[in-house]
């Protein structure tokens, strides 16, 4: 089996660029990928990727009522489990943003005969993927990243103990599952890998500091800017957009940081690795969240890493995995003093960072790059063991 299909929620999100990303090595390597996903995303994918968009299907009630009798006669036992799981997850079934037509469904499982299913994120794109599975006797697999496990979890028990596969992003998040949901079945890591970039990269020389990430709560970027205030002549970009930006924006005036502290809002992805790249630091001061949302390996970090950007980040969820040993200064979260002083610590002398981001790099080159992750990925998919 050389063909997947990715059966997804949105497509294409631009805050998922690991999902492009991955889809278009696998298809250069080779694969052959279609797309089915439950509604738009912000980005229209490029026409001739031919995705499948369930919110745009219309069929009629003949239509409907003749790809139903067709998959009861076809796979009589696979449909009886399709309408079990239907009532089972009826909180997903529906024709709302993020939940699944399930009526549409035995119309769309004669595309993907013959194919591995796959979704990320165990929300409803993993519900269709399960569902689908039961009509097609095909084998489905899902890759868990962080807000689906930590905080919204949606149908998540029965998910794990459906799919054929278990991806996950992280150590942290297999071990997470383990002690907090107590799943016992086996778990492969494949980590959100990044492309190397071959010097000269491309540079926009900006703030002394950039941070990426949406604003909300489990970012702290709230943390950032008041150890801004705490570092004299300091600069700072923040790249992202969410629903703290008001609360940020009236936290750089009460500390009097306009002009140092910038909220740049979102911004195109080539662009935003630009300006990362010319930072003399990366920052990421990440926390759990009150309701429990977290990151898990945030992408961006492995981004900067990649180009010898030094890294200030949070000592939780797995960016020990990325820092540790050396490859970056970790402090603790919500620790506004700690980290100005780790910020000092980069900017004072740059010369004394070179060793760290080389191993920074070295490490990424080892363990975090998108052809070496994907490569694995494919083998866990299509086959191989």
């Amino acid at each position: 089996m050389t063909s997947l299909t990715y059966v997804l929620t949105k497509y294409v999100q631009p805050t998922q660029t690991f999902v492009t990303g991955e889809i278009a090595e696998l298809r250069r390597i080779g694969v052959a990928v279609q797309v089915i996903t439950i509604g738009h995303g912000e980005v229209a994918p490029p026409a001739e990727e031919g995705v499948l968009v369930l919110a745009d299907l219309q069929p009629g009630w003949p239509q409907l009522l003749s790809a139903h009798a067709y998959a009861a006669v076809r796979r009589p036992l696979g449909y009886v489990r399709f309408l079990v799981d239907v009532g089972r997850m009826r909180r997903e079934m529906g024709r709302l943003p993020e939940q699944v037509p399930w009526t549409l469904l035995p119309g769309v499982a004669r595309r993907v005969e013959g194919q591995a299913l796959h979704a990320h994120f165990a929300w409803s794109g993993a519900a269709a993927a399960l569902l689908l599975a039961h009509l097609t006797g095909l084998r489905w697999s899902v890759t868990l990243h962080a807000n689906d496990i930590f905080s919204r979890q949606r149908n998540l028990r029965r998910k794990l103990r459906a799919a054929d596969r278990l991806i996950t992003v992280c150590d942290y998040n297999r071990e997470w599952l383990r002690t907090h949901l107590g799943l016992t079945r086996a778990v492969d890591v494949v980590v959100c890998g990044v492309v190397v970039p071959a010097e000269p990269w491309p540079r926009v020389q900006g703030a002394d500091v950039v941070a990426v990430g949406r604003l909300v709560e489990k970012k702290g970027l709230d943390v950032l800017v008041r150890a801004a205030a705490e570092v004299e002549e300091l600069t700072v970009d923040i790249i992202g957009e969410g629903r703290q930006r008001e609360a940020l924006e009236v936290l750089v005036a009460q500390l009097g940081l306009e002009g140092r502290v910038r909220l740049l809002g979102a911004r195109p992805h080539d662009e935003t690795l630009a300006r990362i790249a010319g930072a003399k630091a990366f920052c990421l001061p990440a926390r759990v969240a009150g309701d429990g949302d977290r990151d898990s390996m945030p992408v961006v970090i492995k981004e900067a890493m990649a180009r010898r950007v030094p890294v200030v980040a949070s000592q939780v969820v797995a960016i020990p995995e990325m820092l540790g040993d050396g490859c970056g200064l970790m402090v603790p979260p919500d620790d506004a003093p700690a980290l100005a002083l780790a910020l000092k610590q980069v900017l004072a002398d740059p010369g004394a960072m070179r060793a760290m981001t080389e191993r920074a790099r070295a490490r990424v080159e080892e363990n975090f790059t998108l052809a070496g992750e994907t490569a694995r990925l494919k083998d866990l998919l299509l086959g191989r063991r």
